[in-house]
This record gives structure tokens, sequence and C-alpha cells, in this order.
């Protein structure tokens, strides 16, 4: 594991610009080449392999930790757990090389995109663009991220498409709506284009993996570090609402509700980071949604 709580997440744009100044830096010295040739070379420069190793690395941590979360969980059935803990391992982590991975979207070389996707054939693949693997920085960063994408293989949504069924999920989609980190939507209505409970579901997830992952260093870094590893985990939530387009906010909460409400009210997070319990600090009775 890259040690590195402290790394800086970059603003979404600031990191396509430098992987399209890499790109366009490859076409002026060598203007004779194909399109095919550019980007082999851009995929070189960007997806090296120690960038490769560092995210493979991270995403089996992430895979393990969801895992061993599943099977603690006792508001899962034998049943559900053994559903879910398939969903997880039939992902694929798909990355270049060669730049034919990823041929059928070559501009996801240039981008911040990170996301799950279930193709047609039945398969499922994580997909991570050369802006973002060039610019993260933070080990803790990329573990929300990958956390946050692999929790949509097992998120309500999901198992509802597959033709499975979670009864305890039930119970958390409703604590979502009661907290106000999503849109109530109509009963019949879930998981349609603008329902945001995939999304709040996957933040859930990530904020439960990435507390196992600041409590994992605790020990080892000063309070001020492992302050710094929280910060950064979910740094980019703050420049995301206005990456955003229209379609995407009806599906994501609000950042605030995702930065202050899902992690910042989390009681392991705030454990961890030696916070007073939410409803002490905040003179309130604050519920965190559970199984």
């Amino acid at each position: 594991m890259t040690r590195d709580p402290t790394g800086t997440v970059k603003p979404d744009l600031e990191g396509e610009l430098e992987v399209l100044r890499i790109y366009q830096g490859i076409i002026r010295e060598h203007p004779n080449w194909s399109s095919q040739e550019v980007d082999e070379a851009l995929v070189r420069a960007v997806y090296t392999p120690k960038r490769l190793r560092r995210v493979q690395a991270v995403f089996n941590w992430v895979q393990q930790a969801l895992v061993k979360l599943i099977q603690r969980e006792s508001a899962f059935a034998s049943a559900n757990k053994k559903l879910l803990i398939q969903n997880l391992k039939q992902v694929r982590l798909e990355l270049p090389p060669p730049a034919k991975v990823y041929e059928d979207e070559p501009d996801l070389f240039t981008k911040n995109d990170v996301y799950y996707e279930r193709l047609s054939s039945g398969g499922v693949r994580l997909r991570i663009g050369g802006a973002f693997l060039f610019t993260s920085k933070s080990w803790f960063n990329l573990v929300f991220t990958v956390a946050h994408e692999l929790g949509h293989a097992i998120d309500p949504c999901e198992i509802r498409d597959t033709g499975g069924s979670i009864p305890a999920y039930l119970q958390l989609e409703s604590c979502f709506v009661q907290q106000h980190w999503m849109a109530k939507v109509k009963p019949g209505s879930e998981c349609s284009a603008n329902d945001q409970l995939s999304e709040t579901f996957a933040d859930w997830i990530a904020v439960q993996v990435t507390a196992e992952a600041l409590k994992y260093y605790a020990t080892e870094f000063s309070r001020a570090q492992i302050v710094g590893a929280a910060v950064n985990s979910v740094r980019d939530l703050c420049e995301q609402e206005q990456s955003l387009d229209e379609s995407d906010n009806r599906q994501h909460p609000a950042s605030i509700a995702r930065i202050d409400k899902i992690f910042g009210r989390s009681p392991q997070i705030r454990k961890v980071l030696g916070c007073e319990p939410a409803s002490k600090q905040d003179l309130i009775n604050v519920d965190y949604c559970e199984l």
C-alpha cells in the first residue's frame, strides 16, 4: 500500500488539462502518427506501471474490505451474503494498456471519470479515466472513489435489476430519506432516472470502507495526518457539484449532504478522528443510517 495520507486531490478540470497537454505534446512531436499510435503513447505516459500497481492494490484492498463488511453484517441472511460477495468478486478492473482496451471510449484517457458498468453480455467492469489516475495522489481518495464505484455492484438498484432481493435494504432506504440524505421518490419510482438511491448507497458504503482505512493507519500517523487523510478522501466532492451535468445532479445527493451528513456524521469517521459524537456536538439527536 502507498502510505500517503496527505496527498492532494486536484480539481477535475486541472487534471484533464494536464493530460490534454501531454496528448497535444505527443501530436506536435509526432505529426505523422496515426490516432492509434498517439493513443498508445498517451497510455504509456499516463497509465504507467507504478500507477497501475497502485490502483490495482487499492482495488484489491477495497474489494476485500467490502467482503469482510458483508460477512460480519448480521442483518444479511447467509443467502444475501453469498449474493453480495458474488457480485463484488465478479467486477473486473479494466485498465489500459493497450489503448484498445478503451477503444469504445477513447475520450476516457483524458477524463476524470471513474465508473462501474454492467455490460449487455452480463459482465461487469470498473474503468478509470487517465486524468483521475494521473492526478490523484491520495491513497485515501482512491479508496473512497473505488469503494463508491464497487458499492454499485451491491447497491439496491443493481440487486433489483439483476433479479435479487435484500430485505434489509428497505430499512436502509427509508433511513436515507428520513435523514434527508436523498430525495424521496413516489412509490414505484424507486431506481428510476431521477432516483438518488444508488448514489446515496454507494457513498454510504464508501464511508464505511474509508473509515476502515483511516482506522488502519490511525496508530501510525499523527492526528493532523489522519485529519488530512479524511479531508482528502472526499475533497473532490467539493468540486464535483460544478462538474456534474443536470442528469447527474438529479441522481446524486447534494455535495453538502454527501460531505456533511453521510461522511461527516458517520460515527466510525468521527471516532477515528477523535471527534465528539454528532448528537453531543450539535446538541440534537442525530441518527446515522445502519442496517
